[in-house]
């Protein structure tokens, strides 16, 4: 039985089970709903004030044993219920990091050092679903004050050439002579013909000369990409459009069918059975080692999730890996 004043509680919902279920915070507050928990964190950014102030035990032997009151209530069927809310508080789509060049070791060695720290000052007494829901956003809250995020650069559109720009204008010029021809008389009719001939010669010539520069460029693209991947180029050139359909009668569609699909197969007879494994299937988790090879083996260059972490930084902080796989572990 607690002594001492019982703890001031927000609202919460009784399932049909008799258990509470609540929505916290990592700041400590509970909310009844999830809308009211996701406007707070957005609203007061308790993530960002996680990272600025530290949790403290408190050793008060009352307030101990009102802890482990709240331990035993439905904390595994609040994950559940949430789902990804607390993974991804954000729905809105995560800036990219400005991360430091591969040669840059020192200023990554000190980013896990440091990450390693934090996590360890956050989640050191923390639930196995509190770990789950926000290590990832400790972690880019992290690399996102010490880095920043990318600017985005503006995608000028492609300028011009100056044949492209004369060939335009020579159109033009074509079109206005034209116009003025039909409303000329018969007198300076000859004379527009002869200027309209001039240009309709120029412009041809541009043309030309315009045909051979893109194919020129053409050329040089497919050499560059037959000598890149030579068995793809070559499948490319045989490979028939898949954009395209069916268009043929049910007669003639029924006629190709197998009346009998939806019927199974028996058994054939004289089938040899395989012999049993002589190794036993390993259901373990993954390693560390293959977690490793795996994270060593996607491209540098991989675009993030949605928690907005590439495998960049895995690759680079090692001991970060090693957290992550020790809390997946523990799962």
């Amino acid at each position: 039985m607690l002594t001492g004043t019982a703890p001031k509680t927000t609202r919460t919902r009784t399932t049909n089970v008799g258990l509470e279920i609540d929505y916290p915070c990592i700041c400590g507050r509970t909310f009844a709903t999830e809308r009211g928990m996701k406007i707070h964190r957005t609203n007061v950014g308790c993530l960002r004030m996680s990272f600025q102030q530290q949790r403290t035990a408190v050793a008060d032997k009352t307030l101990e044993n009102q802890s482990q009151v709240q331990n035993l209530s439905a904390k595994k069927i609040q994950a559940e219920n949430r789902g990804d809310v607390l993974r991804h508080p954000s729905s809105d789509k995560r800036q990219k990091i400005d991360f430091p060049p591969a040669s840059s070791g020192n200023q990554w060695k000190d980013l896990d050092s440091k990450m390693v720290l934090k996590i360890d000052s956050l989640l050191g007494k923390s639930t196995l679903e509190h770990k789950l829901a926000t290590f990832s956003d400790i972690i880019y809250q992290i690399c996102l004050d010490t880095f920043g995020a990318k600017q985005h650069q503006t995608n000028h559109p492609p300028q011009r050439r100056r044949r492209q720009l004369a060939m335009d204008t020579l159109r033009k010029q074509k079109r206005k002579l034209k116009r003025q021809t039909r409303a000329a008389s018969s007198e300076e009719t000859n004379g527009l013909l002869v200027i309209w001939r001039q240009l309709k010669a120029r412009h041809s010539a541009s043309s030309r000369a315009e045909s051979a520069r893109k194919k020129r460029s053409q050329k040089r693209k497919n050499q560059e990409r037959f000598i890149r991947n030579p068995f793809q180029f070559a499948r490319q050139l045989f490979q028939q459009p898949k954009s395209r359909t069916l268009t043929v009668y049910r007669e003639e569609l029924e006629t190709f069918s197998d009346p009998t699909r939806e019927i199974p197969l028996e058994e054939p007879a004289g089938l040899v059975l395989p012999a049993a494994p002589g190794i036993k299937f390993d259901s373990k988790p993954p390693s560390l080692q293959e977690v490793i090879a795996v994270v060593n083996k996607a491209r540098a260059k991989s675009a993030p999730g949605p928690n907005g972490v590439p495998y960049l930084l895995y690759k680079r902080c090692s001991n970060v890996l090693k957290k992550l796989h020790k809390i997946l572990q523990s799962a």
